[in-house]
């Protein structure tokens, strides 16, 4: 007799994060077109339960396309991404009107996303 067939795990991205991840994805979604957040804003307003680097693995783990997730930049306005997608969020930044200077930093004063308080 056949041994009953192993059910595998999906291998689709998990869509329905709850806690600090689904709060990080509800607040990226929300930093509009031209404008950025740093890793440290984010976990700032998410009263720091996740660091900057697990902001970081927050916005990774969300599902493919969901999130604009090049509108997230380290402290010092540069692109933390590029050793996996060479040139890539630079080039969304720019095509939404963010100006890099020559060392490839944006100006955090001019770009940062200043949302509203909620009450």
């Amino acid at each position: 007799m056949p041994s009953p067939k192993k059910k595998l795990p999906s291998k689709k991205t998990n869509t329905k994060a709850t806690g600090p991840f689904a709060r990080v994805w509800r607040i990226v979604k929300r930093v509009p077109r031209g404008r950025v957040a740093t890793y440290g804003q984010l976990a700032e307003m998410i009263d720091h339960r996740l660091s900057p680097v697990g902001i970081g693995w927050a916005i990774r783990a969300a599902p493919e396309e969901s999130i604009p997730w090049h509108r997230v930049v380290n402290a010092q306005g540069g692109i933390s991404t590029d050793r996996e997608h060479p040139g890539l969020q630079r080039a969304m930044l720019e095509s939404e009107g963010v100006v890099f200077d020559a060392e490839g930093h944006l100006d955090l004063a001019r770009v940062r996303w200043r949302p509203l308080r909620r009450g």
